[in-house]
């Protein structure tokens, strides 16, 4: 078994009962992304975008707090066991630090090649069809299904680190403003700044749809006109 594949394994042991949107089989598509984005990116290491890829949320503090996103005691402890070298390791290590939609809003992004790319292929699974999947999913599990999909009252705000970290719970669609429109705006490689633009769109046609289906009030129309 070679390292990634250990890597591979290991990532599918610990996420592989995840609810939350953030299971082995969002790794995986993020996995396959950023191979594919390498195809058009040859100078990137395959292996190093492979291992980070399958590592990006294995310490994420939304599932395992703020002491293993910072240690990253998961990420750490899978690539000891990997047996891949200290340098491989530690140029990991540094990628997978700076993998996430927080680290983004507070100016933390990846500055070797290998990172951008993992960042595009992580934020490409945060949109499109499956992403508007795993808003619902991730919405429905972290307020316990105490939170509606949609409150025409609660209008998005301005977000920055420590809102979207604090944030406890709020409907779906707010997630929508607060995130998921903003990514195409975020990408790092030409191949990723492709894909997500696609699958903004959508994003924006899902929306557009719900929100004529429920008769939304003009506001929220008009607020995704921005992001056309």
């Amino acid at each position: 078994m070679t390292g990634v594949e250990y890597i591979k394994k290991s990532v599918s042991e610990l996420l592989g009962h995840d609810l939350s949107g953030h299971d082995d089989s969002h790794v995986l598509r993020v996995y396959n992304m950023a191979m594919d984005f390498c195809n058009e990116i040859p100078e990137a290491d395959r292996n190093l975008v492979a291992a980070a890829a399958l590592l990006h949320d294995c310490d994420d503090y939304k599932l395992f707090g703020e002491e293993s996103a910072q240690l990253l005691t998961n990420t750490r402890r899978i690539l000891k066991g990997s047996g891949l070298d200290a340098v491989f390791t530690d140029k990991c290590i540094g990628i997978v630090k700076t993998i996430g939609y927080s680290k983004r809003l507070s100016g933390i992004l990846p500055d070797c090649i290998e990172g951008k790319i993992v960042s595009d292929a992580d934020m490409a699974d945060a949109s499109g069809l499956i992403g508007v999947i795993r808003c619902i999913e991730y919405r429905a599990y972290r307020s316990k299904g105490e939170e509606p999909f949609f409150d025409p009252d609660c209008l998005p705000t301005d977000m920055n680190a420590e809102k979207y970290k604090q944030q406890k719970s709020s409907p779906a669609v707010n997630h929508f403003f607060d995130k998921l429109l903003r990514l195409r705006d975020l990408a790092l490689t030409e191949p990723g700044r492709k894909c997500i633009n696609k699958k903004h769109n959508t994003i924006v046609n899902f929306l557009k749809t719900y929100f004529d289906e429920v008769d939304a009030p003009q506001i929220w129309k008009d607020l995704l006109t921005k992001y056309e």
